[in-house]
């Protein structure tokens, strides 16, 4: 064999060697080893997601049940406890207004072991919440129904001790307590951004209802004369007429929902307008008529709920509209010209779209263009201008060519 082709040889062999040393060694970042929280952790650490719109404080526990069911002959059956350190959420963790917040529990400990093999537990949600809420149309705690298998694999050391040599974690059902495709191995780390030992839960709470939910409103009159959300009309005229008289005309418009994370149109027992149940359309649309001095009163609504509210533009009217949204200082906005298009709330104006827990209304008034003493419709008068103009230019010109 020719030096070249050994060396050639040689140079594969060193390669495919260089490969294989690149795939079984771990990766290093900065000089340190990344841990594998999915195959490999000595140490487990549940987190927790928490919904709420609010910023309702919450403590939250779990419950780590032995399997020892008859026939698992691959399980110790020895008991040994697993105490899950509660997550608690204070009015500190509530740094943005993002409406979902995340917390990384304690790390999770055993009682002290007494043999060597496998031992397998099932992790789930407490039921039992602090403070305790009772649901109702008005709040409501959504709790996770995630569960979880921890398979802890105990070896014996030098000298009879036993340790934790490692810990694998994984999801059977989602928050929904369904098996979806987000089951299978997950992160039991310390970090709460890569953490997959997750629940989720939804604190909703119904827009209008004030800060105490469970005595609904402070001020007992908001929440019957507006409920969740109230959009009233009114309509006026343009002049001064005693002997005219308001038209009584019909209004079309239009309210778009977009609800919180976690939650839905049912909810809360069900969206409403006026006391009847309501059906969206899919993109979260409802249409409805008003007249002067009538009003549509939203309920089961929940607070978060981004909204979009239009009038149909008319002929001969002038739209306005005053917003109060959580009780809040009025906003108003108005169209430029008759028979246009009035967006009252724009669901994409961040900060200004929300429905909260205090009184939110849209109060829309249509200015009637009622007919002045010429007996001209103001709208139409640029067309007739238009058409006077066109008229005296053609007159000009057919004179000119005459005398010409």
């Amino acid at each position: 064999m020719s030096m070249k082709k050994l060396s050639k040889k040689l140079l594969a062999v060193v390669a495919a060697g260089a490969m294989t040393m690149g795939l079984a060694m771990p990766v290093f970042a900065d000089g340190t080893t990344t841990p594998d929280n999915k195959n490999n952790a000595k140490k487990a650490y549940v987190s927790k997601t928490y919904q709420t719109e609010v910023k309702k404080e919450m403590k939250f526990n779990f419950t780590a049940t032995q399997v020892t069911a008859e026939g698992r002959e691959d399980l110790i059956k020895t008991s040994v406890a697993c105490t899950i350190p509660s997550i608690e959420f204070k009015e500190s963790d509530f740094n943005s207004n993002s409406g979902s917040y995340k917390k990384v529990s304690g790390e999770i400990t055993f009682d002290n072991f007494t043999e060597a093999g496998k031992y397998e537990y099932t992790v789930t949600e407490s039921e039992i919440t602090d403070p305790v809420v009772n649901n109702s149309d008005h709040e409501k705690l959504i709790m996770s129904k995630a569960v979880y298998t921890m398979d802890v694999y105990v070896v014996e050391k030098t000298g009879g001790t036993f340790e934790i040599e490692k810990i694998i974690v994984t999801k059977t059902m989602n928050d929904k307590g369904e098996s979806d495709s987000t089951t299978g191995k997950v992160d039991i780390g310390d970090d709460a951004g890569k953490n997959g030992f997750n629940f989720t839960n939804t604190y909703v709470q119904e827009a209008g209802t004030g800060t105490d939910p469970t005595n609904p409103n402070p001020d007992p009159d908001d929440y019957t004369k507006y409920g969740s959300l109230n959009v009233a009309k009114k309509v006026i005229l343009n002049t001064a007429d005693n002997a005219a008289t308001l038209p009584t005309d019909k209004f079309d418009f239009t309210v778009k929902f977009e609800f919180p994370a976690g939650t839905d149109a049912t909810t809360l027992g069900g969206v409403k307008k006026n006391g009847e149940a309501v059906t969206l359309a899919t993109d979260g649309t409802t249409t409805f008529q008003l007249g002067h001095n009538e009003n549509m009163k939203f309920t089961g609504l929940p607070v978060g709920t981004k909204i979009t509210v239009t009038e149909t533009a008319k002929a001969n009217y002038k739209a306005s509209a005053s917003v109060v949204l959580n009780g809040g200082e009025a906003t108003t906005v108005a169209t430029t010209k008759y028979n246009e298009l009035l967006t009252a709330v724009n669901g994409d104006k961040l900060g200004q779209n929300k429905l909260g827990q205090n009184k939110n209304t849209v109060d829309v008034t249509n200015r009637y263009n009622n007919v002045p003493t010429t007996g001209i419709i103001m709208n139409t008068l640029p067309y007739v201008l238009m058409i006077a103009l066109c008229g005296a230019a053609l007159f000009g010109f057919v004179a000119f060519k005459r005398r010409r």
